[in-house]
């Protein structure tokens, strides 16, 4: 580890250095809160010896949902403010998002328009802090993003299902037909609110798959998953010992930079007095397991040598989708070929790990698996970003990007991380289009392919390890 820089009065500069958006709550002598009407920050300080750790975390008043987290080592004073003015601006900037804002829609988005006008007003009269729109069902995916939550009218109730499965992180609901029928607008505010708690309770309630199939080892390894969308970074990472989990935690920001690294690093050296390899999986292309594009500014870093410089440790450095296709072949050891696919929602290019006789393909300066290259080229019949916001075009996005590696590589089994096609019969019936059924693999959907990712670089760290 790095020398250690004296530790300054953190708390005393944070109480001094108060912004008239929130108010500052000394909860305890470890706990310090900053509140405003629209989102809540805790600072949280904890001792490990002659150290200190900070954790950061927001939490929005809209939804409970958790907006921004991380944690590090206190014994930098520029980086500790740095990632305090961070916190901060992710704080006020939850003003701009206080509004609860709902999107209705229905068939052509008429009769959904005159009742979003009909709740406006009633919601301003009953001082609720809600806003509705309305749309056509043909625009309802690439509207979503925008929204809250999401209420289709009756005549449109049979794509609730399909919605529910696709959008995965708000509140997708199908207005009663007696509500709807009748404009009640107090009636629908009701229900709104109501389904809104039941939908926070499941989500608290909820216990993500994890997948932590491994082969035996005698390491301490450090395992980060990057993953970025439109709306924030998440780094998710575990402290595997001997293939037991011994820490785990989750990262959350609006952007990221090598430091988050380095803090993850620093607090669990701090915690955990040593570790024998770090492995991280990150999008992008990987070249000679050590190459990471800097997400911030585009630079590509030589993170296995600046890490390694840094804290004396074996790194080991991956493309994610290679670490996902890994981390599925170890719960599914029957499979020698296995494709696993990429489509983050509201992407029209998506990205692709592959594994060809139980060996992962990576291809000249890792470039296996790049999807990029040839979807736009593909006989499509819209561009890619348009596709990529309805059904059918996802679905055209998906397998027009599979159809020429199953040709190719012929894979028992395909793996498919695409919220907007959840439906691995109907992936399946279109490429049967293409290539006869008796040629085609087992299909399989994930939610979440963060856990395979994490067991995936932890396998491929022990077998560097192995090898070396």
């Amino acid at each position: 580890m790095t020398e250690k820089k004296a530790v300054f009065d953190f708390k005393g500069w944070i109480r001094e250095h108060h912004n008239t958006p929130y108010e500052i709550r000394l909860e305890n002598d470890d706990l310090i809160k900053l509140v405003t009407e629209y989102g809540e920050a805790s600072i949280q300080f904890t001792v490990i010896e002659e150290y200190t750790i900070v954790e950061f975390s927001i939490v929005s008043n809209k939804d409970h949902s958790v907006k921004f987290y991380l944690h590090f080592e206190l014994n930098d004073e520029n980086h500790a403010k740095q990632l305090y003015d961070e916190m901060v601006e992710t704080l006020i900037g939850l003003k701009e998002e206080k509004t609860l804002r709902v999107l209705l829609s229905c068939s052509a988005g008429l009769t959904t328009s005159m009742f979003a006008d009909n709740l406006n007003s009633v919601a301003g009269m009953l001082g609720l802090d809600y806003h509705f729109d309305a749309v056509s069902y043909m625009s309802i995916y690439e509207e979503a993003e925008k929204y809250d939550v999401i209420l289709i009218a009756p005549q449109i109730g049979y794509m609730l299902k399909r919605l529910k499965e696709s959008i995965t992180e708000k509140p997708v609901l199908q207005i009663p037909t007696s509500v709807f029928a009748s404009y009640d607008a107090l009636a629908a505010l009701k229900f709104i609110q109501s389904e809104l708690e039941i939908f926070r309770q499941e989500k608290s309630n909820e216990q993500a798959h994890e997948c932590t199939h491994c082969a035996e080892y005698e390491n301490r390894i450090l395992s980060i998953v990057i993953l970025i969308s439109r709306e924030q970074t998440r780094i998710y990472y575990r402290l595997n010992d001997k293939c037991e989990i011994i820490d785990s935690n989750l990262v959350i920001k609006p952007t990221m930079n090598i430091y988050d690294l380095y803090d993850i690093i620093d607090t669990i050296l701090l915690k955990h007095s040593y570790i024998d390899m770090i492995g991280i999986a990150t999008p992008g292309i990987v070249k000679d397991e050590k190459q990471l594009k800097e997400p911030t500014d585009g630079r590509t870093i030589d993170i296995k040598a600046d890490f390694e410089d840094k804290y004396g440790i074996d790194v080991f450095v991956y493309n994610n989708a290679n670490a996902a296709v890994v981390g599925f072949s170890l719960e599914h050891p029957e499979y020698d070929n296995i494709i696993f696919h990429s489509q983050p929602f509201g992407f029209g290019v998506g990205g692709q790990g592959i594994i060809s006789n139980g060996k992962v393909i990576r291809g000249k300066n890792g470039i296996a698996g790049e999807i990029r290259y040839f979807i736009r080229r593909m006989q499509l019949s819209d561009d890619v970003h348009k596709l990529a916001w309805t059904q059918h075009g996802a679905v055209e996005l998906v397998t027009k990007s599979l159809l020429p590696t199953i040709s190719l590589i012929g894979p028992e089994a395909v793996v498919i991380s695409s919220p907007m096609t959840p439906d691995m019969d109907e992936v399946k019936n279109v490429l049967s289009s293409f290539i006869d059924k008796e040629f085609l693999p087992e299909f399989y959907y994930i939610k979440e392919a963060s856990s395979y990712m994490l067991s995936g670089i932890t396998k491929l760290c022990v077998d560097f390890i192995e090898e070396e």
